[in-house]
């Protein structure tokens, strides 16, 4: 029976909303997890359901976080407001996955973009019997090293270029840390300028891309549309200083769900050399880094295709995986196996 509903639900004292879309709601359930911070998820449904068909496979379950999108303050004075910060993130995800146990009886798929990744992971290094797999792209897991990487880009592809205005403007906000909403922003809009974020799109096209989804999804009305975009400076503002602090080798040294890591070749803003790093030293019942080589920090949307392939292998369990084992140290290509170095710990 196809399932298509937007619903509002209560996540951490606070109302947030997902929308519901499958062809077949006995299909297994994927949680789409945003790019952030602050960037609505439910208004993109239309542009990923084109990219990559999922609709037809999954119970897709697209998810405003809290902060963004419909799930943004109120533009009422004198409304009752909540918390933005990563602790009520993780918090919310792993309610909502709960959630979705409790209603489709089955653990959940959860595909996460940059953050969201990030997020998604945390959630389930925590509750893993909510989680039958994890694949993150462009996940951010070593926030000093990657600002440091993706300043140190920008600054040179500027130099490179000859290109004065960026030379004043990225000098003007000094090396990272990049905490406030301006500096944040004028470091991202050269990274995706010089093709660190997408290889087939600049900072503009990013944010007309957005204002397009967002005043064409027929779930956002006018002031869902302005709401939503407060959010984003809001959510900026308010988690930027605490994911600055970000390293997932010290706080996910284990992680008992599959995990596919889905790497831009050239990414800048979540480098490849950390995802190689966090992937060779993390514990986990099974482990896949995929690389894709035409892209950066989306592989989602730069190589859909391939993408669309990656999310089907891990549905069917099709996809080799890498399983650690923890005895020897060492981990091996091939099917799990009971003598300990499957559902290593």
């Amino acid at each position: 029976m196809e399932i298509d509903t937007l619903e509002e639900i209560e996540l951490g004292g606070t109302t947030q909303w997902i929308r519901v879309r499958g062809a077949d709601a006995s299909n297994p359930v994927l949680l789409v997890m945003q790019q952030g911070p602050g960037v609505p998820m439910i208004s993109d449904r239309q542009r990923l359901e084109r990219e990559l068909r999922l609709e037809h496979d999954f119970t897709v379950v697209y998810w405003d976080q809290r902060g963004t999108g419909l799930s943004a303050r109120s533009l009422r004075r004198n409304t009752n407001r909540f918390e933005i910060s990563v602790a009520a993130m993780v918090d919310d995800t792993v309610a909502l996955l709960q959630m979705l146990r409790d209603r489709f009886g089955a653990q959940t798929f959860v595909t996460g973009f940059s953050f969201g990744a990030t997020f998604a992971v945390c959630a389930a290094a925590r509750r893993p019997d909510l989680v039958a797999a994890v694949v993150a792209a462009g996940m951010d897991i070593d926030m000093r090293a990657a600002e440091g990487h993706a300043y140190a880009f920008a600054l040179d592809a500027a130099f490179q270029r000859g290109n004065r205005r960026a030379i004043r403007q990225l000098e003007a906000i000094g090396p990272p840390p990049h905490t406030d909403v301006k500096r944040f922003t004028t470091r991202a809009r050269w990274v995706a300028d010089f093709g660190g974020i997408a290889t087939n799109d600049d900072y503009h096209g990013m944010l007309r891309a957005l204002l397009v989804s967002l005043v064409r999804s027929p779930d956002y009305s006018t002031v869902d549309v302005i709401r939503a975009l407060r959010g984003i400076r809001a959510s900026q503002a308010a988690l930027l200083p605490q994911l600055a602090t970000t390293e997932l080798f010290r706080t996910v040294p284990r992680l008992d769900v599959p995990l596919v890591m889905a790497q831009g070749r050239h990414d800048q803003v979540a480098p490849g050399e950390a995802a190689q790093l966090f992937y060779d030293s993390l514990t986990a019942p099974s482990k896949k880094l995929v690389w894709f080589e035409s892209s950066a920090h989306t592989p989602h949307l730069e190589e859909p295709d391939k993408f669309r392939d990656l999310l089907m292998r891990v549905r069917t369990g099709r996809l080799a995986t890498t399983l650690t084992c923890r005895r020897a140290g060492r981990s091996r290509e091939g099917p799990p196996r009971s003598d300990g170095c499957s559902h290593a710990g």
